[in-house]
Protein backbone atom coordinates (compact mmCIF):
# COMPACT_ATOMS: atom_id res chain seq x y z
CA UNK A 1 0.00 0.00 0.00
CA UNK A 2 1.34 3.30 -1.47
CA UNK A 3 1.96 5.79 1.30
CA UNK A 4 -1.25 8.53 0.33
CA UNK A 5 -3.45 5.59 0.47
CA UNK A 6 -2.36 4.99 4.19
CA UNK A 7 -2.82 9.14 4.82
CA UNK A 8 -6.18 8.44 2.94
CA UNK A 9 -7.34 5.59 5.05
CA UNK A 10 -6.00 7.45 8.46
CA UNK A 11 -7.91 10.81 7.60
CA UNK A 12 -11.14 8.86 6.87
CA UNK A 13 -10.97 6.74 9.92
CA UNK A 14 -10.05 9.85 12.20
CA UNK A 15 -12.98 11.94 10.56
CA UNK A 16 -15.34 9.08 11.21
CA UNK A 17 -14.35 8.96 15.10
CA UNK A 18 -14.91 12.76 15.26
CA UNK A 19 -18.27 12.07 13.78
CA UNK A 20 -18.85 9.37 16.43
CA UNK A 21 -17.34 11.43 19.38
CA UNK A 22 -19.64 14.35 18.16
CA UNK A 23 -22.58 12.74 17.33
CA UNK A 24 -22.50 10.64 20.92
CA UNK A 25 -21.38 13.94 22.74
CA UNK A 26 -25.12 15.23 22.16
CA UNK A 27 -26.93 12.11 23.61
CA UNK A 28 -24.66 12.46 26.95
CA UNK A 29 -25.43 16.04 26.97
CA UNK A 30 -28.83 15.66 26.29
CA UNK A 31 -28.92 19.34 24.67
CA UNK A 32 -32.35 20.24 24.21
CA UNK A 33 -31.88 22.97 21.37
CA UNK A 34 -31.47 19.80 19.16
CA UNK A 35 -33.53 16.87 19.76
CA UNK A 36 -36.70 17.63 21.68
CA UNK A 37 -37.99 14.64 23.82
CA UNK A 38 -39.83 13.51 26.83
CA UNK A 39 -38.94 16.18 29.45
CA UNK A 40 -36.15 18.21 27.19
CA UNK A 41 -39.07 18.66 24.62
CA UNK A 42 -41.16 20.77 27.25
CA UNK A 43 -37.96 22.45 28.22
CA UNK A 44 -37.26 23.52 24.80
CA UNK A 45 -40.50 24.78 24.75
CA UNK A 46 -40.00 26.66 27.63
CA UNK A 47 -36.84 28.23 26.44
CA UNK A 48 -38.28 29.38 23.07
CA UNK A 49 -40.80 30.95 24.99
CA UNK A 50 -38.00 32.72 27.72
CA UNK A 51 -36.45 34.04 24.19
CA UNK A 52 -39.47 35.53 22.79
CA UNK A 53 -40.28 37.13 25.95
CA UNK A 54 -36.73 38.82 26.54
CA UNK A 55 -37.17 39.66 22.93
CA UNK A 56 -40.10 41.91 23.58
CA UNK A 57 -38.74 43.07 26.61
CA UNK A 58 -35.87 44.48 24.44
CA UNK A 59 -37.70 45.97 22.09
CA UNK A 60 -40.02 47.64 24.51
CA UNK A 61 -36.51 48.88 26.17
CA UNK A 62 -35.21 50.15 23.27
CA UNK A 63 -38.29 52.45 22.82
CA UNK A 64 -38.57 53.66 25.75
CA UNK A 65 -35.07 54.38 26.44
CA UNK A 66 -35.22 56.42 23.20
CA UNK A 67 -32.44 53.73 21.23
CA UNK A 68 -35.53 53.49 18.41
CA UNK A 69 -38.16 55.60 17.50
CA UNK A 70 -41.52 54.55 19.67
CA UNK A 71 -43.92 53.02 17.51
CA UNK A 72 -46.97 53.16 20.26
CA UNK A 73 -48.80 50.15 18.46
CA UNK A 74 -46.08 47.97 18.38
CA UNK A 75 -45.24 48.50 21.96
CA UNK A 76 -48.73 47.73 22.68
CA UNK A 77 -48.90 44.57 20.28
CA UNK A 78 -45.20 43.65 22.15
CA UNK A 79 -46.99 44.22 25.78
CA UNK A 80 -50.12 42.03 24.94
CA UNK A 81 -47.77 38.96 24.16
CA UNK A 82 -46.10 39.02 27.35
CA UNK A 83 -49.38 39.58 29.07
CA UNK A 84 -50.65 36.13 26.92
CA UNK A 85 -47.51 34.83 27.98
CA UNK A 86 -47.24 34.95 31.46
CA UNK A 87 -49.53 33.04 33.68
CA UNK A 88 -50.95 29.92 32.89
CA UNK A 89 -49.03 30.16 29.77
CA UNK A 90 -45.57 30.34 31.57
CA UNK A 91 -46.56 27.48 34.57
CA UNK A 92 -47.69 24.74 31.68
CA UNK A 93 -44.27 24.81 30.37
CA UNK A 94 -42.76 23.67 34.48
CA UNK A 95 -44.31 20.57 35.17
CA UNK A 96 -42.50 19.06 38.19
CA UNK A 97 -39.17 17.43 37.28
CA UNK A 98 -38.34 18.90 33.95
CA UNK A 99 -35.19 19.44 34.18
CA UNK A 100 -32.72 18.01 31.60
CA UNK A 101 -28.81 19.28 30.56
CA UNK A 102 -29.15 22.48 29.05
CA UNK A 103 -31.96 23.85 31.18
CA UNK A 104 -31.17 26.93 33.78
CA UNK A 105 -34.19 26.06 36.12
CA UNK A 106 -33.41 25.40 39.21
CA UNK A 107 -34.66 22.81 41.24
CA UNK A 108 -36.23 24.72 44.13
CA UNK A 109 -38.89 26.18 41.32
CA UNK A 110 -41.23 23.05 42.56
CA UNK A 111 -39.95 22.80 45.89
CA UNK A 112 -41.58 26.50 46.13
CA UNK A 113 -44.28 26.10 43.24
CA UNK A 114 -46.76 28.49 45.02
CA UNK A 115 -44.39 31.53 44.35
CA UNK A 116 -43.41 30.86 41.34
CA UNK A 117 -46.57 30.73 40.46
CA UNK A 118 -47.50 34.23 41.75
CA UNK A 119 -44.58 35.66 40.17
CA UNK A 120 -46.09 34.09 36.94
CA UNK A 121 -49.62 35.66 37.64
CA UNK A 122 -47.57 39.65 38.86
CA UNK A 123 -45.63 39.62 35.72
CA UNK A 124 -49.11 38.87 33.77
CA UNK A 125 -50.68 42.34 35.69
CA UNK A 126 -47.68 43.72 35.09
CA UNK A 127 -47.70 43.39 31.64
CA UNK A 128 -51.23 44.20 31.32
CA UNK A 129 -50.80 47.51 32.97
CA UNK A 130 -48.21 48.21 30.51
CA UNK A 131 -49.99 47.46 27.57
CA UNK A 132 -53.04 49.83 29.26
CA UNK A 133 -50.36 52.80 29.85
CA UNK A 134 -49.36 52.54 26.81
CA UNK A 135 -52.30 52.93 24.66
CA UNK A 136 -53.19 55.82 26.68
CA UNK A 137 -51.13 58.41 24.65
CA UNK A 138 -50.18 61.78 25.97
CA UNK A 139 -51.41 64.71 24.44
CA UNK A 140 -49.93 68.48 24.09
CA UNK A 141 -51.48 69.82 26.81
CA UNK A 142 -50.52 66.51 29.07
CA UNK A 143 -47.00 66.95 28.09
CA UNK A 144 -47.15 70.72 28.89
CA UNK A 145 -48.98 69.74 32.40
CA UNK A 146 -48.19 65.94 33.37
CA UNK A 147 -44.75 64.51 34.34
CA UNK A 148 -43.93 62.96 30.83
CA UNK A 149 -40.50 61.63 29.42
CA UNK A 150 -39.44 61.80 25.77
CA UNK A 151 -36.13 59.75 24.32
CA UNK A 152 -32.96 61.91 25.22
CA UNK A 153 -32.21 63.03 21.66
CA UNK A 154 -33.50 65.68 19.49
CA UNK A 155 -37.26 64.59 19.34
CA UNK A 156 -38.81 64.19 15.51
CA UNK A 157 -42.51 65.98 14.98
CA UNK A 158 -45.59 63.81 13.68
CA UNK A 159 -47.55 64.08 10.51
CA UNK A 160 -48.25 67.93 10.25
CA UNK A 161 -45.30 69.16 11.87
CA UNK A 162 -47.46 70.36 15.36
CA UNK A 163 -47.05 67.26 17.80
CA UNK A 164 -44.15 65.65 19.26
CA UNK A 165 -43.96 61.68 18.65
CA UNK A 166 -42.61 59.74 21.29
CA UNK A 167 -44.15 60.87 24.06
CA UNK A 168 -44.71 58.19 27.25
CA UNK A 169 -46.09 59.60 30.61
CA UNK A 170 -43.94 58.41 33.81
CA UNK A 171 -47.14 55.69 34.19
CA UNK A 172 -45.50 53.68 31.17
CA UNK A 173 -41.91 54.13 32.42
CA UNK A 174 -43.36 53.16 35.93
CA UNK A 175 -45.15 49.86 34.90
CA UNK A 176 -42.27 49.20 32.70
CA UNK A 177 -40.04 48.79 35.73
CA UNK A 178 -42.50 47.27 37.40
CA UNK A 179 -42.48 44.19 35.10
CA UNK A 180 -38.69 44.46 34.58
CA UNK A 181 -38.24 43.96 38.34
CA UNK A 182 -40.46 41.04 38.44
CA UNK A 183 -38.60 39.49 35.61
CA UNK A 184 -35.15 39.99 37.31
CA UNK A 185 -36.52 38.69 40.78
CA UNK A 186 -38.20 35.79 39.71
CA UNK A 187 -34.99 34.99 37.46
CA UNK A 188 -32.94 35.44 40.20
CA UNK A 189 -34.72 33.02 42.64
CA UNK A 190 -35.80 30.26 40.23
CA UNK A 191 -33.16 30.29 37.62
CA UNK A 192 -29.72 29.01 38.66
CA UNK A 193 -26.06 27.79 36.63
CA UNK A 194 -26.28 26.10 33.36
CA UNK A 195 -25.68 22.38 34.49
Amino acid sequence: MRNTDRKRLFGIAALGAGLLVLGTAGAWYGDPLYRPYGSGAVTYERQNMMRKHAYAMGQLADMLQGRHLLNRDEAVRLARDLEAGFGDSLIKNFPPGTVVAGSRTAPRTWRYFGAFRNNAEAAKQAAARLAEALEKEPSVQDAQQLPVWGPPRRMGYGGRGHRPVGLVSMEVIQEFDRLNATCNSCHMLFRGWRR
